[in-house]
């Protein structure tokens, strides 16, 4: 199976149109590390870990020259390379490649994780130069109101219930590491029925290499749950729907992390009360929606609805593996399933396949050329700050939700920039959602959550 070094390098081979041996020469480009004393020198810290996740980080300068230097804060270039310069303060943030001025203030850890995201897609722009990435606009400054937090929720308690979260991947660990700075209350039920693979090293915050081949949904719980004191993580090894129907009542609220259009459509499908989700497109693009039933707007189904690039997708992959459509759009590999795939694919171990979900196996085999299909960049997976910039916006969106203030449902963001306030939208329904356009829903609504259009 393919490593996280490995994915790193088909996405940035994907985007410069060079073969993987020459991406990842470029990943293992060095970018040292330089901060001012204090606080910032912590939070240099906590974006070299972001940063590292996808080129070569380092704090101390060594007897070769880094490809670029990072300057947080007021203080000296430690040597002559390219210096890309980060300061931030109470009130915002900014990068430049000249030297910025003084900020006062230190921030709170949810605008200093939004800060980090910023720095780390800067950096990796600047120490790749290559006209082929998405453009970054340098110098860029980070107001944090333009991130829509409404007024004092960063310092109340948020209490989330008992809330589930659909998916344990790169989201999910972004979402969590960003939730940690708020003072969250409750119980996350952390639902997946996969295990580690190791591809998604990369991306997923809280994972170690010992992690690989453990379940998703247990060892994010166990790794994350040191940062919270108030707010329980249980863990389910499991799909959505088969937990949801063993509570016997749709869920209050859900958190939305999963990769597949057709899963969150079956999510929406559940009925819950309320849903928080995010999403990327691989390097390009993050998504964050939220909907409160009953609504007259969009829906998860209708922000997710089914499109025809999904058949050509799962074409694909069926004729990659060898099975059949069906099989394919079942979601993880059975037993029987995983047999024929290894008529196929006669060096895979059919044990270790079962249980994991088609897209992961078809991206895996991609990685190793193994297939090799025009849909093959469709599953391409993101560094790990477009996986962060969605964790923070999906963090941003539970706060607007649970405050009941937010008039917008919908908010697409350019991870490589930053987040504008005026690029929220309010999305209608769709005449063609499959769950919207259904009328027998609407009674199941009213009656499950009729209190909320009575308050």
């Amino acid at each position: 199976m393919s490593t996280a070094e490995q994915q790193n390098a088909l996405m940035l081979a994907s985007l410069l149109g060079v073969n993987e041996a020459d991406a990842s020469e470029r990943l293992r480009r060095t970018v040292l590390l330089t901060a001012e004393q204090g606080w910032k020198s912590s939070w240099a810290s906590e974006v070299g870990q972001l940063l590292g996740r996808t080129v070569e980080v380092r704090f101390e300068q060594g007897d070769a020259a880094p490809d670029l230097e990072l300057m947080i804060g007021m203080i000296a270039p430690r040597t002559g390379a390219k210096c890309l310069f980060v300061n931030l303060g109470a009130a915002g943030a900014a990068l430049s490649m000249d030297p910025l001025g003084r900020f006062t203030g230190e921030p709170h850890g949810l605008h200093a994780a939004a800060a980090a995201c910023a720095v780390a897609a800067a950096a990796v722009h600047a120490v790749i130069d290559n006209a082929a990435l998405p453009p970054v606009r340098l110098p860029m400054r980070l107001d944090y109101s333009q991130l829509g937090i409404p007024d004092g929720a960063l310092n109340r308690p948020i209490d989330v219930g008992h809330a589930l979260m659909a998916g344990a991947g790169a989201v999910a660990h972004s979402f969590l590491r960003a939730a940690r700075h708020l003072d969250v209350q409750g119980e996350l039920v952390i639902i997946d029925p996969k295990v580690v693979q190791g591809g998604i090293l990369n991306r997923c915050m809280y994972l170690r290499e010992e992690d690989v081949g453990g379940d998703k949904a247990v060892v994010l719980a166990e790794r994350a749950q040191a940062d919270f004191s108030d707010l329980r993580l249980r863990p389910y090894v499991t799909d959505f729907k088969s937990y949801v129907r063993g509570l016997g009542h749709p869920p209050v609220t859900v958190f939305v992390t999963v990769d597949s259009r057709h899963v969150r459509r079956s999510i929406q499908l559940e009925v819950p009360g309320r849903i928080v989700d995010a999403s990327t497109t691989d390097v390009r693009g993050v998504v964050v929606h939220s909907n409160v039933l009953p609504t007259e707007q969009a829906c998860l189904a209708c922000i997710y609805r089914h499109v025809p690039e999904e058949h050509a997708r799962e074409r694909s992959i069926a004729e990659g593996l060898g099975v059949d459509l069906a099989d394919v759009r079942h979601g993880l590999i059975t037993a029987d399933v995983a047999r024929r795939i290894v008529r196929r694919h006669p060096a895979l171990d059919p044990a270790a396949i079962t249980g994991i979900a088609f897209d992961s196996l078809f991206r895996q085999l991609c990685a190793e050329q193994t297939l090799s299909t025009p849909e093959g960049r469709q599953v391409l997976a993101p560094f790990a700050f477009v996986s962060a910039w969605a964790g923070v916006l999906m963090v941003v969106e539970m706060l607007r939700s649970f405050a009941g203030t937010t008039k917008t449902n919908y908010w697409s963001v350019d991870p490589w920039n930053l987040p504008i306030a005026r690029g929220r939208t309010l999305r209608p329904r769709h005449p063609e959602c499959q769950f919207c356009s259904k009328p027998e829903y609407e009674p199941i609504i009213r009656e499950l959550w009729a209190e909320r259009v009575e308050a």
